[in-house]
């Protein structure tokens, strides 16, 4: 189930929804599906406020940057002093778009923990895997660092998360530095090489 609010998460709503629609006879592949749509919709308001609060700092990137032209880089503290007036005039935070997606986290690791260890899984087929429980394995090869295997489902969550990135970084013109617009990239990589 998992520790702490993880393990609450799953005990108290992920088992009696799935419950609840495991009692209709679908295919377990559809009932995930649904779980995963439900904390999507829930989800949904944290994500909005996220967007919100990025599409206001893309607005105030031009007023930032005068900033930045007018104080210099040389001074970090009344470069800061001044963005954080700006942010107060305008009524944006600047972490909102991370804070609720940090309050998403714990939902997303409860599924994380729930469905790999869920009995009901075991055996049953879905699309083109043959058992939920497990990977599914279309391409296997000699052991290489500890990886003897490729998954199908972890290269379309990577692939789907690169394109999420790369769409993200393209339509993004905050103040983000070039750095940080390549940790989506890493962090797509680094999954998929745990994952798999």
């Amino acid at each position: 189930m998992g520790w702490g609010p993880m393990g609450w998460i799953n005990r108290f709503i992920t088992v009696p929804i799935f419950d609840w629609l495991d009692g209709y006879n679908l295919s377990y592949g559809i009932v995930i599906l649904i779980l995963t749509i439900l904390l999507k919709g829930a989800m949904f308001p944290l994500t909005r406020k996220s967007y919100i609060s990025m599409a206001k700092m893309r607005v105030l990137k031009p007023q930032l940057d005068e900033i930045k032209e007018k104080v210099g880089e040389d001074n970090p503290m009344l470069l800061q002093q001044e963005q954080m007036k700006l942010y107060k005039q305008v009524g944006v935070n600047p972490l909102g778009g991370c804070l609720p997606l940090l309050l998403q986290m714990p939902f997303t690791l409860a599924f994380f923990f729930f469905f790999p260890n869920l009995y009901e899984l075991r055996g049953e087929s879905f699309l083109w895997m043959k058992d939920l429980s497990t990977y599914d394995a279309p391409i296997t090869f000699p052991s290489f660092l500890g990886i003897n295997h490729i998954s199908l489902m972890c290269v379309l969550m990577t692939l789907v998360t690169l394109l999420t990135t790369w769409y993200n970084n393209a339509t993004s013109s905050s103040g983000v530095n070039n750095q940080m617009k390549y940790l989506g990239y890493i962090y797509a990589v680094v999954i998929l090489l745990y994952v798999e």
